[in-house]
């Protein structure tokens, strides 16, 4: 359990550190992808929110293990041996994400229009 913790540690840095090289690589007036769900990004937001959303994402998420994983909150299945196991698997796939929409909006494909 711990291991995965210190995955998903690694991987919200990993996050922190895109979204620092958004800041500095991607323009002040571009609009960056948000995914609020299932399929493709769906919303557009300025590039402050954008760059704080993603990580914020990931901390959350991370949080939310972690505290199954401790045994603060409480699976209604009896076991937290399986939160381990997904942590790094839903931060790859955020972390995936995006760099994606980072992308996306570095190749000017955001929605402009408020």
């Amino acid at each position: 359990m711990a291991v995965s913790l210190v995955i998903g540690g690694l991987l919200v840095l990993a996050m922190v550190g895109v979204s620092v090289n958004g800041a500095r690589s991607l323009p002040s007036d571009v609009r960056i992808p948000i995914h609020y769900g299932l399929g493709r990004y769906n919303n557009f937001a300025s590039r402050t929110v954008g760059l704080i959303m993603w990580p914020a994402a990931g901390v959350v998420v991370y949080g939310i293990f972690a505290g199954i994983q401790a045994g603060a909150i409480k699976p209604n299945h009896g076991s937290s041996g399986s939160a381990g196991v997904i942590l790094p698997i839903v931060l790859a796939v955020i972390l995936v994400a995006q760099v994606g929409a980072f992308r996306a909006a570095r190749g000017g494909t955001g929605d402009s229009s408020g």
